[in-house]
């Protein structure tokens, strides 16, 4: 799918009337975000990228680094997995994001900690905030903002500015060409991360799978973003 949000359900994505997301927007109402039902349609318009070819020049795109963790959509309320299920996380652990803006990120422990994240959803040590210090929410987009990904992400990043630590922003910068694409993937890998991420610099939020998000993998897997 191509289109936007607002155009792909006009009935759960109500568009704006602006072309620029006022400073602290509502794009759902209360009772629609707290559905479970309404869940699972959010979740089904999420964007997904593809793997690069290896070949196409992605000078001028935008980088972030992709980390090993769960996709987790945050509607106002609640942290949602990529499959439409409430993630159980302790209150203490969402306490300060933004009830009135939806967020795309990651739950992550770590480099190399991948399996002790999974043992901890697996277990019934979800509710306990002590087993989550060292975990954190890293944001990396802003869903409802109609805008490019620069402004998304600077949006992103304004609505949890006075989030406690463990809730990030992922940080991003502009490709210079291959050798620089490289050179940060080395990086990441070196670190035993997991890849890099690259956004259109002018596309907008759209859902389902897009040639506007690539994937740059440091070795196989089988989920995809």
């Amino acid at each position: 799918m191509t289109a936007t949000l607002y155009d792909a359900r006009p009935d759960v994505f109500p568009k704006p009337e602006a072309s620029i997301a006022p400073i602290n927007p509502v794009y759902l109402p209360p009772n629609t975000l707290n559905s479970t039902h309404r869940d699972h349609e959010i979740v089904s318009l999420l964007m997904h990228g593809q793997d690069w070819d290896g070949e196409q020049d992605l000078t001028g795109w935008i980088m972030s680094e992709k980390l090993d963790g769960f996709r987790a959509f945050w509607n106002g309320s609640n942290l949602i997995s990529r499959t439409g299920k409430i993630l159980p996380v302790p209150a203490e652990f969402t306490h300060g994001l933004p009830s009135d803006v939806c967020l795309d990120g990651e739950i992550w422990a770590g480099y190399d900690a991948f399996s002790a994240l999974f043992s901890l959803f697996k277990t019934n040590y979800t509710g306990d905030i002590n087993r989550w210090q060292n975990i954190k929410y890293c944001v990396f987009d802003a869903p409802m903002h109609p805008g490019d990904y620069y402004e998304r992400h600077a949006f992103a990043q304004k609505s949890i500015s006075e989030c406690s630590a463990h809730i990030n922003i992922i940080p991003i910068e502009t490709c210079l060409g291959s050798e620089h694409l490289q050179t940060r993937l080395q990086q990441i890998v070196s670190k035993q991360g997991e890849g890099i991420m690259l956004y259109h610099p002018t596309s907008k939020y759209t859902s389902g799978r897009t040639s506007h998000l690539l994937k740059v993998k440091a070795y196989a897997e089988e989920d995809v973003k």
